[in-house]
């Protein structure tokens, strides 16, 4: 267990707490098992808006710029881009600088909405729940993933009050993981979704 805490003589680091002695005064960082202690719960509901909002106006801009077309041509075919001229240490580099920093803003914020924070909170099944979010919202959609999102965490809350399906919230995600990653693999249905759409422009264009 890590433990870190600080005092009038530094910053003091120790792998058990046998070792972790701090002088009178010092404050304690993380305390092994416990976590970060004394978090203060700076996190609302405007701190996550005004985060989405930042997310938005920088995933939006990298994707119509330059960079971001690029980095889209890596993601489909990387050795054909590369065959191009495209830079692929380049913007593979963007690309994660990009979505790290971002990922460590919400993680951020999201450790703020606790007084102390453990690594349990951040487990498989977390992990697990975010890649539900982008594969039912879409890959590559941002307003899908948004939804989806959205949608994932009403879901249980509405739940509550039926009791212990509540408790069975992950396997549902993974039963929807798989009937959407068997739908969007679906010709047929592709083909149907293909023209059922096009109808409705043309329905709204002649209206």
């Amino acid at each position: 267990m890590l433990y870190v805490g600080v005092d009038e003589k530094g910053l003091h680091i120790a792998a058990n707490s046998e070792r972790f002695n701090l002088a009178e005064g010092g404050t304690a960082i993380i305390k092994g098992p416990m976590g970060a202690v004394g978090v203060a719960k700076l996190a609302s509901f405007t701190a996550g808006f005004v985060l989405i909002l930042i997310t938005l106006l920088v995933v939006q801009n990298l994707v119509n710029s330059r960079s971001g077309r690029a980095i889209m041509a890596l993601r489909d075919n990387r050795i054909a881009a590369e065959s191009v001229g495209v830079n692929v240490t380049k913007y593979k580099l963007m690309a994660f600088v990009t979505s790290a920093a971002l990922a460590g803003a919400a993680g951020a914020l999201f450790g703020l909405n606790y007084s102390s924070t453990v690594a349990s909170k951040f487990d498989f099944n977390a992990s697990i729940l975010v890649l539900v979010f982008v594969v039912l919202g879409g890959l590559g959609s941002i307003r899908g993933s948004i939804i989806a999102a959205a949608l994932l965490y009403v879901l249980p809350e509405l739940l509550r009050q039926f009791g212990d399906i509540a408790d069975y919230r992950m396997l549902v995600y993974a039963i929807v993981l798989i009937l959407v990653m068997l739908a969007t693999n679906n010709d047929q249905l592709k083909a149907l979704v293909g023209r059922i759409i096009p109808k409705r422009k043309g329905a709204a264009s002649h209206g």
